[in-house]
Parts: structure tokens; sequence; C-alpha cells
């Protein structure tokens, strides 16, 4: 069975979007952290995103040279959306899931292969989270303060109890702090 991973950057005050600024490009990230990201994402089996978040990366990755084009272009892509028709056009190797959430990330998991990786936009990896949906959080904190703006974990029903796996801290000043749910 196939681990979901979220990586999601967000703020000191726990916000990952807001109108003042955008967590994941408010503080480069430098190149340290790239390489912590690529050896990790480069491993996934499949790249898992919202309809916002597959508009916003299928317009430039397809056509970047960055070092993470290549892992985002040739991993499989699952975007979640009841609303987009043909995403396999606008970049190739991804399938839209129109299902029910939990059935559509089931059926995802129990797929043979490695891990998937989340890419949040806010509501889709909160609706994730709400539903009991991601078994690891890779959060990047950023040394940023926003005040205002979307929650990660805004749309919970109750609390969770989380394990911390790992903290690494990097020289840009982010963190990345993996917890993983406490499930009984």
């Amino acid at each position: 069975m196939r681990d979901v991973i979220l990586y999601m950057s967000m703020s000191l005050d726990g916000f990952v979007d807001s109108d003042r600024e955008h967590p994941g490009v408010a503080i480069p990230e430098g190149a340290e952290l790239k390489q912590w990201k690529l050896d990790r994402i480069s491993k996934a089996g499949a790249h898992l995103m919202g309809r916002v978040t597959y508009q916003q990366m299928s317009s430039y990755w397809p056509q970047s040279d960055d070092e993470y084009a290549a892992p985002m272009n040739d991993i499989p892509k699952v975007v979640f959306s009841k609303t987009l028709s043909d995403a396999e056009a606008t970049w190739p190797v991804t399938q839209v899931a129109r299902g029910d959430l939990a059935a559509e990330i089931a059926a995802i998991k129990a797929e043979p292969g490695p891990d998937v990786i989340v890419w949040g936009g806010g509501r889709f990896a909160g609706a994730l989270a709400a539903a009991d949906l991601i078994d690891e959080y890779r959060l990047l904190v950023q040394p940023l303060v926003l005040g205002t703006g979307r929650a990660l974990f805004d749309q919970l029903p109750d609390s969770r109890h989380m394990s911390l796996v790992e903290a690494v801290s990097f020289a840009s000043g982010i963190v990345v702090h993996v917890y993983r749910p406490q499930r009984t």
C-alpha cells in the first residue's frame, strides 16, 4: 500500500496561502533544500493535485528547464477536478480523478508502486487532511509571518495528534517538519 505524502509550504503562523505573500515563494529555498526535495520527489509514484494547482503547474513545468522539471513532467499526475476536461493535452502523463475523494485516494494507494506526493493548494490539501487521507506531512515552514490567510487545517472536524518524524533546518531559514498522524 502506497502512502500519500503532502508537501506544503507554510508561514510561521500557519498560513499556506495569503493575499499578502505566498509562503512557497516568499523565501528562496537555496541549493541544499532544493536537493533535499529533489532526492524525495524524484522517487514519487505520482503527483496528486487539485485543479487550481494543476492549472498553475501545467502552464509552467512543461516549458521549464529547472531541475524540478524532469520529475514534475515525467512522473504521472492525477488532478482532482469535477470540471477539468482534458488535462493530458495540457500536461502529458496526467489523468483526471472525478469521483469521491476518499474512494479515489483509496484506489491510488492500492496501486503498486512508490508513494505518491500531494502538492497543495490549501483547499485541496485541507480537504485531504480533514478526511484523514494524508499519511505524512512534509511542512516547509518559512521564516515569514503573514497575519492572515488560509490555514492548512482549517477544515478539520476535530483535533488531531501527530508524531514528529524529522525536523531539518536549512540555511535559508526554512525548517522542514515531517509528521505522521497518530492513528488508533
